[in-house]
């Protein structure tokens, strides 16, 4: 089984007549780790590997995946080389002590290497530190509510989400409270925007608007946080100004729609991620699909059936997810889900396009996107029948990379692979 390692291969493939063409790779998925629809606790190798009802993701500083592995009521890593060991918690053991947790959903990773984790079960939000120590950051366990306050004080109702700020504070979905709460780095619990046990769908300044049931959350570039409005089945954006707007959906009317973000519509989302280039990926639960929210507000699916639950690993037009909710984007650009209700980790390598163009002044233009950072090579032939030649290779500097063909050929087969 390989790791998070994994090279997307190839990626990209156009083919130049006299009118240029638009073409892309189809997402695919795959299977990093469990048994499909097999719940349980095993360590080991990824498909050796045994899960039950994961949920949140997240990566640390080296890229290994954290796993809150919900039934299980543990924490879990999946390791760059591929295996998976339990970090915290007792596995199959609920409890309310220093060394259990109950039902955890979320989790993210401070710079330091503290996991701050949604003890959703236990109303809490616990911290482990870099050496494994588990305590209570913020709520009392197994006590739930609707307090603001030290610490201690604070009183959640089953915590579902958690984002980390700029200034460094924690920013809670509190979903039984139908709010989104900040935690200052001294412990300190406020509410940021909702209203404490009242469920809406209002917009509006951050104390007049209304949200039910808020899951995911992601902070964009500019440092606007997106939230997973999901039983109002919505995607919101709390802006820095200190402003609810509804980004995409309609809230109380769930479907599958892609398209503008007014138009679009979604079911039960859950985990969101941005990836390098601004878009916002999104798992859309109850529709067993992943949505791309583009920077425009254009909206599709890049992975999955709507409606079509199953386990099948392929490409855009076979793989099926059963209830995804945890989601992180890898630094090679790929998404890592938790596949719920499949008790499985899947990758899904992502779609991108590749443009090619004929300039008046003669040539060919060549333009793809990609992820800064990271390194392309294209490739070119004549005719699908001989090698691929390599034509230029270079190290992408913007979220959009160009290169020119010289070539006066009437057609010519172009490829870009994303190298290691």
């Amino acid at each position: 089984m390989n790791g998070l390692r994994k090279s997307r291969g190839w990626l990209c493939l156009a083919v130049l007549f006299t009118a240029a063409p638009i073409a892309s790779a189809g997402s695919s998925i795959h299977t990093l780790a469990g048994a499909p629809e097999i719940a349980a606790h095993a360590d080991g190798p990824g498909a050796q590997a045994r899960f039950s009802d994961p949920a949140g993701l997240a990566l640390d500083a080296v890229g290994n995946l954290l796993i809150a592995d919900s039934a299980n009521h543990c924490l879990r890593r999946l390791g760059l080389e591929g295996s998976v060991i339990t970090l915290a918690g007792q596995p199959g053991q609920p409890g309310m002590d220093a060394a259990h947790f109950d039902s955890p959903t979320a989790l993210v990773v401070a710079p330091d290497g503290t996991i701050f984790v949604a003890d959703s079960g236990n109303h809490v939000i616990r911290r482990v530190a870099p050496g494994g120590r588990i305590s209570t950051f913020a709520g009392k366990v197994g006590e739930s509510g609707a307090v603001n306050g030290m610490g201690g004080e604070a009183r959640f109702h089953s915590p579902l989400g958690l984002a980390l700020a700029r200034d460094g504070s924690l920013v809670v979905a509190d979903a039984g409270n139908h709010a989104i709460r900040r935690i200052a780095p001294d412990t300190t619990v406020s509410t940021l925007a909702g209203d404490l046990g009242v469920w809406g769908t209002e917009d509006g300044p951050a104390a007049a608007a209304r949200f039910n049931g808020p899951v995911g959350l992601a902070f964009d570039a500019a440092g606007n946080l997106l939230i997973a409005d999901s039983a109002n089945h919505t995607l919101r954006r709390f802006s820095t100004n200190g402003t609810v707007t509804t980004f995409a959906g309609k809230a109380g009317d769930d479907g599958c729609l892609d398209g503008s973000a007014d138009r679009s519509r979604f079911c039960n989302p859950a985990g969101l991620a941005f990836d390098a280039r601004g878009s916002l990926y999104v798992v859309d639960s109850s529709n067993h699909v992943l949505r791309r929210v583009k920077p425009d507000g254009t909206v599709s699916t890049v992975a999955g059936l709507a409606g079509s639950e199953g386990s099948t690993d392929g490409d855009l037009r076979v793989g099926r997810l059963f209830n995804p909710y945890g989601l992180v984007v890898t630094a090679a650009g790929s998404l890592v889900v938790s596949d719920t209700y499949n008790q499985i980790l899947r990758e899904v390598k992502l779609p991108f396009t590749l443009s090619v163009t004929r300039p008046a002044k003669g040539g060919v233009s060549i333009s793809w996107e990609s992820i800064p950072g990271r390194t392309y090579r294209l490739l070119t032939r004549d005719d699908l029948g001989t090698p691929w030649i390599p034509l230029s290779e270079r190290k992408a500097v913007s979220t959009q990379s160009e290169a020119t063909d010289e070539s006066r050929s009437a057609k010519r087969f172009y490829q870009v692979v994303e190298l290691p």
